[in-house]
């Protein structure tokens, strides 16, 4: 990679229609995110938002289970590069892929950080989310419940009470 960043590298729209199209493109609140959030909120599940799992970390997950230490990341298809739905442009193909492949470089190490600090991260691709919400869901509600007998400080279980 150039000492310049890939944002900074960015092409121009191949169009006014590609340009509004990418413009109109949400970074947050997604129809799988909201559908997921709706659903672990009737669970009775409660959780942060869009919000760092500790300060000093650059990184923000969708959804944050700070008691448990629990972050769930939604990847969208196209801008982690899901294997099964990934397709590149045909225009700027070059650029789209070191892209595509930067993101996916940041999504690691943001995993590993959280992972050596404690935290239990959960990802899931929006096509999973699709295709069976109920089952992510519960992975979840599974997850979270285990974790809530999980001391993150000490790496130990918790007498059960």
């Amino acid at each position: 990679m150039s000492a310049k960043s890939i944002r900074a590298r960015a092409p121009s729209a191949s169009s006014p229609l590609t340009r509004r199209i990418m413009q109109a493109v949400k970074s947050r609140e997604t129809k799988p995110e909201m559908q997921l959030r709706k659903t672990l909120h009737r669970l009775g599940m409660r959780y942060r938002v869009d919000c760092r799992p500790e300060k000093d970390l650059r990184c923000k997950a969708d959804l944050v289970f700070r008691r448990v230490g629990v972050c769930v990341f939604i990847d969208g298809c196209f801008w982690h590069g899901c294997p099964q739905h990934f397709h590149c442009p045909d225009t700027n193909s070059d650029w789209w892929l070191e892209k595509i492949n930067d993101n996916r470089e940041r999504d690691e190490r943001q995993r590993a950080r959280l992972t050596k600090r404690g935290w239990l991260v959960i990802e899931f691709w929006e096509h999973e989310l699709r295709e069976d919400l109920e089952s992510c869901a519960n992975r979840v509600r599974l997850t979270v419940s285990d974790r809530s007998k999980w001391d993150m400080r000490s790496g130990s279980l918790e007498a059960c009470h």
